[in-house]
């Protein structure tokens, strides 16, 4: 089974302009946690995720001081919503992930099961010369393997 075999072709695309706000709006609205980032030939530039948002945004640890055998805790003075709202308005491109990860769709399911294992990724863009023509995710591959007759049986 190759990747053309299971991919999806309704992949959620943005514009490295784009701001956090408008991905995050497109994620809920789409039920995805990525979108991949294309030029106007449709070359991959990069992918944006939730785990990068979320890197984005969270908040830094409290910074311990030992001051004459006692310790002090220096707070975040700069809250979570303040860093929501700056987040907003950033371009993906300032926070995306840039090196991404992706195969021609005769790329093999287990090849694809394998990049993602070792790459630590839960998606894989599918490119024809170059451009980008589907995905695959984790869950492509799970629903294939459901549907895979074995031995034994179904799973």
């Amino acid at each position: 089974m190759q990747a053309k075999d299971i991919m999806t072709t309704d992949v959620v695309i943005v514009s490295a302009n784009e701001t956090v706000a408008k991905v995050v709006n497109l994620f809920v609205q789409k039920n995805v946690t990525y979108a991949v980032i294309v030029d106007d030939n449709n070359n991959i530039q990069g992918i944006i995720t939730d785990g990068d948002i979320m890197t984005a945004i969270r908040q830094r640890r409290p910074v311990y001081v030992d001051l004459f055998n006692s310790v002090f805790i220096l707070q975040d003075n700069f809250d979570l919503a303040s860093k929501i709202n700056a987040l907003a308005k950033t371009p993906v491109k300032d926070i995306a992930t840039r090196k991404v990860y992706s195969v021609t769709e005769e790329a093999t399911v287990t090849e694809i099961a394998g990049l993602m294992a070792d790459k630590k990724i839960k998606q894989v863009p599918i490119t024809r010369d170059g451009c980008l023509v589907g995905l695959v995710r984790r869950h492509d591959i799970i629903n294939a393997v459901a549907k895979t007759p074995h031995i034994e049986g179904r799973i």
